[in-house]
């Protein structure tokens, strides 16, 4: 790759997870309204942790470019979940958040077609056990 393309790849790893970790963040400064909105919508409440793991800790390993493809999973199988149980209805606004949800899943499932790139954790550690 190219230089303007690796930096492109980690411009878009940070792009994708800046929501996500912000959601985050937001989960532990809010805990009992986000419990009460799960329990709204008939999500267990542990859940919840998991959820604020997903979001910060995947968040950045994305950023990072660390078990990219991995991690890309699970954030893009949350999203489309997310979607279905909080963004159920037939309201405008329903609809374009739960496209929101369906597009950042896409953009997700794209990371774990092409990793993190080269100036990642993932290629720096690829490398290190190559020589090795």
């Amino acid at each position: 790759m190219s230089p303007s393309k690796d930096l492109l790849a980690v411009l878009g790893r940070v792009m994708a997870v800046g929501l996500f970790f912000a959601s985050g963040l937001d989960k532990i400064t809010h805990y009992a309204d986000n419990l009460q909105t799960m329990a709204d919508n008939g999500v267990p409440a542990f859940f919840l942790p998991l959820v604020i793991l997903l979001e910060v800790g995947g968040g950045v390993a994305i950023a990072l470019g660390f078990l990219t493809r991995f991690t890309s999973i699970f954030m893009a199988v949350f999203s489309v979940i997310a979607g279905f149980l909080f963004y159920q209805g037939y309201s405008h606004a329903h609809l374009m958040v739960w496209l929101k949800n369906i597009s950042c899943a896409a953009g997700f499932l794209m990371l774990c077609l092409h990793g993190g790139g080269k100036w990642s954790l993932d290629h720096l550690i690829q490398q290190r056990f190559a020589r090795n």
